[in-house]
């Protein structure tokens, strides 16, 4: 009976241990990307000489968490062409007709083994 005890005791300390492992990798992994959507954000500069080609930067100004940003980031221009990859956070592009346009950043956020996309938008005027 003594010898059962023991061997039931040492099981559930292998059970449960395996078990608070598993729920805090799954804490770990759980990202709140809708309260993180306030820390990114994309500023656009006009060039210098061509006031159609656009300099765009993708930020996340969070300095406090243990998320980190991708530097893969996917940009919808809004003026109908093809989305571009940027390998890093900064990108151009060129608008063929001056008017209003509205950029979307998609973007992917990771911590430990979780990850979540999500993306961010900024109107601009193209002169």
């Amino acid at each position: 009976m003594k010898n059962i005890l023991i061997l039931c005791t040492i099981s559930l300390f292998f059970i449960t241990t395996g078990c608070e492992k598993a729920i805090n990798d799954i804490v770990d992994a759980i990202i709140d990307c809708s309260t993180e959507y306030f820390f990114m954000t994309i500023s656009s500069d006009a060039d210098a000489d061509d006031s159609k080609l656009i300099h765009f930067t993708f930020d996340y100004s969070n300095s406090s968490s243990d998320y980190t940003l991708d530097n893969t980031i996917n940009w919808d221009f809004g003026d109908g062409s093809p989305t571009e990859t940027s390998q890093g956070l900064m990108i151009n592009h060129t608008y063929v007709n001056a008017g209003p346009y509205t950029v979307i950043g998609y973007y992917t956020l990771r911590k430990g083994v979780g990850s979540c996309q999500s993306s961010k938008q900024e109107d601009i005027e193209v002169n």
